[in-house]
């Protein structure tokens, strides 16, 4: 192992000679069996030896090379036999017997010794001439390289100066153009460069000697202070240009687009798709709204805000986004001063909102408020506020220092120092309906466009209530003048209609009982067959309700297109108005009417009344159907209700009072002879007054009147009558009558008593052939309450009731014209014959009347021992002695 790790190259080596010498060994073979010549055969055999194969050769090269690179040559040629030992040692023997490759290898051996020589001499010639070559070269090299790098040193120096020039032009370029660039007011740009100079500046020259270089960098700081200086000039230049009179451009142009196409636009969609309900600036408007017309209030097209962005970039570039937020906002607390002149920027809240505007009443700004300087001077705010709506939107809020409400902050304060203005505008200044209307739709479209921008509205709200406030006393005002009007040309007197289109009309605009409407729809024509109809009220009636329905729609419209806040409010002042309307005006100013004596004004007002109450109703009904806050569950109910109800019993009252008194003053112009000595057949003329007057006021006075006031009236009055005359009979007769006067007496009863079924009429015929006494000259006519659905029975009863209440007149009467008093006194008689003349009043009557002595003896006797048996339990006791004491009076 140890040999073969000595010798590798050798054993290498050894077995490419021993591949290649077959040829050699052939060719010295044939070089001894050829020439047996010694000189020939040595001369031969070298030139044999030495014509090698170039490939064989070349197997030989790579060897022989390393052996040289080593130096080695000499010791492989040493080695080479021994290795042969070595490597081919288990070949000896074989070699040994084999003389032909015996005398091969002898012969090798020279030859490659021969070899070895050779190539030992060329190659140390070779390498000799190599050593020599590389060290010219070597030195060569050295040369060259020491020129490179002194060459290299020159290089970069004039690099390192050519970079150095280039960044010096750099910082004077930079200079140079950021001086054009702050002339050119392009600021950021000229800060980027600024920064860019400092950059160079600081990384590359910080340690040079440039004194130009050194002036250009002290210059920085105030090329920076003169870019703040002109950005917060030019944001000063856009307040100037922003904040003039393109204020007031665009407040009119944003505002013009609103009333000249979104609310035209809106209405005729409201009109055509049925969507009354929904007002301007609704949810459901808002997303019906055109995209064109939109586009015209688009903002961002009204206000240039470039120079804003700079300089929130410029400062917060330079860190100083503070300062020019202080500087701005001083600019710009400068510029609200002056847009809201005269009035002065406050943002406490010191004036509440109910502040009354009296102290204003000398305030200059005041008095020169008119339509037309409001609204100048709100399309101005108007213009401001959307100018910073979009600066604060487009910078972010940073301006304001991300305070999201500074709008709203502005223009609360506004608004507080402007309300009271506003209320005193709103109650000095607007007087008319028209000029209400006309500030009216302003403020509206003005709060529609705060609405749409998040602004607060409530302020403008509470002027627009009152503003709603004062219309309807407005309203109220000109309907009370219209009223008193219509009153004063009032007739008192049912109303007749010869125009069926009238008479349609009269319908559609009153409202009308039930039965009295299905009434009125028949029997309306005369016996002429010319169309006529007689309603019971009053043409005031109609005429009112067609002036209420007129006021009722106009205050509706006047809140029907825009108010859509505070319906609550809103509501309630529209009832109480219309409640007023109904109780102040019209009820008091006919309760005023009940002071005149006039039978039949109060009658018909009464009538009046009792429609006025339907009124009254359903208007609360209509009200209820269309409440403005569009609530299902709300019901309206006027209390005018009952102010009428109570005027209606106080005209009661007083029409009973005027008849009571009419019959009374009637009553005392009967002069009856109560001494006569001839009985007559006929009433007495006073007594047929009394009864014409009654018969003609409740069939043609009072015919209009409600079915229960009439029987009211009637059984107030006839028993007010017989009351009158049994005290008459009792009171007003001399002490003592004749039979004459009594019969007399009872044909005039009689009389009265006969005009009652002409009152309540059982029929048309019963109307004059009721009864067989003398019959009044007046032709009476069927009353109301005898067409309007009474039944006969219910007629009948009350004419049974109200023949009762002569009962007890008549009843005395019969005991007057009795010769034999006897029969009242007897138990058995008198509870059947007189149970409603009362004891005390029998004995008055029996002493008027002339009776014997014995009689009235036989009278008084009777009396204590059967009048306490009275079957109606009455204590007779005393009434006899009292009408004993009657008998000896005198």
């Amino acid at each position: 192992m140890d040999q073969e790790g000595q010798y590798p190259l050798t054993q290498e080596f050894q077995k490419v000679l021993l591949s290649c010498t077959p040829s050699s060994l052939v060719r010295e073979e044939n070089h001894e069996n050829g020439d047996l010549n010694g000189s020939g055969k040595a001369s031969h055999s070298e030139e044999d030896f030495f014509d090698i194969d170039t490939q064989v050769f070349e197997k030989w090269t790579p060897f022989l090379r390393q052996s040289i690179e080593k130096g080695q040559l000499g010791l492989v040629a040493e080695e080479l036999p021994n290795s042969i030992d070595d490597n081919f040692e288990g070949l000896e023997m074989q070699f040994l017997h084999d003389s032909q490759v015996s005398d091969k290898l002898k012969n090798s051996i020279g030859q490659v010794s021969q070899i070895q020589d050779l190539i030992e001499n060329s190659l140390l010639q070779e390498v000799n001439e190599l050593q020599e070559e590389l060290t010219h070269s070597t030195n060569e090299v050295i040369m060259k390289k020491q020129l490179y790098v002194n060459n290299k040193k020159t290089s970069m120096k004039i690099s390192e100066a050519t970079i150095l020039i280039s960044k010096i032009l750099q910082i004077l370029e930079l200079a140079n153009k950021c001086q054009e660039l702050i002339i050119e007011a392009d600021f950021f740009k000229a800060l980027q460069n600024l920064d860019s100079l400092e950059k160079i500046y600081l990384q590359d020259f910080k340690n040079y000697n440039f004194q130009f270089l050194k002036d250009i960098y002290a210059s920085i700081p105030f090329l920076k202070k003169s870019i703040k200086d002109e950005c917060i000039n030019l944001i000063s230049n856009s307040f100037n240009s922003n904040l003039g009179k393109n204020l007031n451009a665009v407040g009119e142009r944003v505002f013009s687009v609103y009333v000249d196409e979104l609310v035209p636009n809106w209405l005729q969609k409201r009109e055509g798709m049925k969507l009354s309900n929904f007002k301007f600036n609704s949810p459901v408007e808002i997303s019906l709204r055109d995209e064109e017309i939109l586009r015209k209030i688009d903002l961002q097209g009204y206000f240039k805000l470039d120079e804003f962005h700079d300089s929130i970039l410029i400062f917060e570039t330079l860190g100083e986004l503070d300062y020019l937020i202080s500087e701005t906002s001083k600019e710009y607390d400068f510029r609200k001063t002056k847009l809201i002149d005269p009035l002065s920027w406050k943002k406490s809240r010191s004036t509440p909102p109910s502040h009354k505007p009296g102290d204003l009443a000398s305030d200059p700004f005041a008095q020169v408020l008119n339509m037309e300087r409001l609204r100048e001077y709100f399309l101005k705010i108007l213009g401001f506020l959307l100018y910073d709506i979009t600066l604060n939107k487009s910078t972010d809020f940073t301006l304001v220092n991300n305070n999201y409400s500074a709008t709203n902050e502005f223009w609360d304060g506004l608004m507080n120092r402007m309300e009271p203005y506003l209320r005193y505008f709103v109650s000095d200044k607007l007087q008319t309906e028209e000029e209400l209307s006309q500030f009216k739709d302003f403020l509206c479209v003005y709060v529609a466009i705060l609405e749409n921008y998040q602004l607060d509205i409530e302020p403008l709200l509470r002027i627009l209530g009152s503003i709603f406030s004062k219309f309807c006393r407005i309203t109220t005002i000109a309907f009370k003048k219209e009223f008193e009007i219509l009153l004063n040309d009032d007739d008192f007197m049912p109303l007749t209609i010869n125009d069926r289109h009238l008479y349609e009309k009269v319908l559609k605009i009153c409202w009308m009982k039930e039965d009295e409407l299905v009434k009125s729809q028949k029997d309306v024509t005369d016996e002429n067959g010319e169309f006529v109809v007689t309603l019971p009220f009053s043409p005031l009636y109609p005429m009112t309700c067609t002036l209420m329905k007129k006021t009722y729609a106009k205050l509706t419209s006047f809140i029907g297109i825009f108010y859509r806040h505070d319906l609550h409010t809103l509501s309630n002042t529209l009832v109480s108005t219309i409640d007023s309307i109904f109780s102040k005006v019209v009820n008091e100013k006919i309760r005023a009417k009940l002071d005149t004596t006039s039978r039949e004004e109060i009658a018909q007002i009464l009538i009046n009344l009792d429609y006025f109450i339907v009124a009254a109703k359903e208007f609360s009904h209509l009200m209820t159907k269309e409440n403005i806050m569009q609530n299902p569950t709300v019901e309206i109910k006027l209390s005018s209700i009952k102010k009428y109800i109570e005027s209606r019993k106080y005209a009661e009252t007083k029409l009973i009072e005027l008849i009571d008194t009419k019959v009374s003053d009637i009553l005392e112009t009967v002069e009856l002879d109560w001494n006569a000595t001839v009985t007559r057949t006929e009433p007495d003329i006073s007594i047929i007054d009394i009864a014409q007057f009654l018969e003609m006021m409740f069939s043609s006075t009072l015919v209009n009147l409600p079915y229960s006031v009439q029987t009211l009236l009637i059984f107030r009055e006839f028993d007010s009558l017989t009351r009158q005359f049994l005290d008459i009979l009792l009171h007003g007769t001399p002490d003592h009558i004749s039979q004459e006067s009594v019969l007399n007496f009872e044909v005039d009863i009689k009389y009265l008593e006969s005009i009652i079924p002409r009152i309540f009429p059982t029929s048309d015929e019963d109307s004059f052939n009721n009864s067989s006494e003398i019959q009044s000259p007046l032709t009476a006519t069927s009353p109301t309450f005898n067409g309007n659905g009474r039944s006969v029975n219910s007629i009948e009863n009350n004419i049974k009731s109200l023949e009762a209440t002569f009962t007890e007149l008549k009843q005395c009467i019969e005991l007057l014209k009795q010769d034999n008093f006897t029969e009242y006194a007897n138990p058995e008689i008198r509870p059947r014959k007189y149970p409603r003349v009362k004891p005390e009043d029998a004995s008055i009557l029996i002493r008027k009347v002339q009776v014997h002595s014995a009689t009235a003896t036989a009278l008084e006797d009777d009396s204590r021992g059967s009048l306490g048996d009275d079957s109606t339990g009455r204590d007779l006791s005393s009434s006899s002695s009292r009408i004993a004491k009657f008998f000896n009076r005198h």
